[in-house]
């Protein structure tokens, strides 16, 4: 037998695992978008070492509001580039090297995106378990709502006073009676 109560239990249940899948989701753009960052920076950083094998090493630097600085780096000597080494400390490091740390960062995003994913894929696969319970357990409150009024005798309509009662609505149907996952 199942009740109203047990059928709303799981409407939770699958509401609370979509809200947490579409935090999963937003993670894991948030995460793409640092892979990426990581990417451009790293491939930019290994143009510079290489051109500066070549003597001259030019880039365009954007600095914020619109502004680009021309950079031009001559001799074969590598330049240097302030990375953030965590915890609010800087060190100045030499391209190739800044090269380096930053792909390390980007392989270590792009492992905390694939744990995301496997998180989502869990939790996808719980929450169409859940919406099926959710969805037999309806089905099943609706079969017994239909046989109790089935087997209920009806009487025969007894005549109404010339004061009509207002009609009371029944809450959280859907078409044709059907639940929701609001109810």
């Amino acid at each position: 037998m199942v009740d109203r109560s047990e059928l709303q239990q799981k409407a939770r249940l699958v509401e609370s695992h979509r809200q947490h899948l579409e935090e999963l989701q937003k993670r894991m753009e948030d995460v793409s978008a640092v892979v990426s960052e990581h990417q451009i920076t790293a491939e930019i950083l290994n143009r510079l070492s290489k051109m500066s094998e070549e003597g001259e090493a030019s880039a365009h630097i954007t600095i914020g509001s619109g502004v680009t600085l021309n950079y031009k780096h001559e001799g074969k000597k590598t330049g240097t580039a302030l990375i953030d080494l965590g915890g609010g400390i800087f060190a100045e490091r030499e391209w190739q090297d800044a090269a380096n740390i930053i792909d390390k960062r980007k392989d270590d995003f792009i492992k905390i995106h694939e744990s995301l994913l496997t998180q989502a894929g869990s939790i996808e696969q719980r929450l169409g378990t859940l919406a099926s319970e959710f969805n037999a357990a309806a089905e099943k409150l609706q079969t017994q709502n239909q046989t109790v009024s089935e087997s209920t005798p009806t009487e025969p309509p007894k005549p109404e006073k010339s004061e009509s009662k207002p009609k009371k609505r029944r809450r959280g149907s859907g078409f044709g009676g059907e639940l929701t996952l609001d109810d």
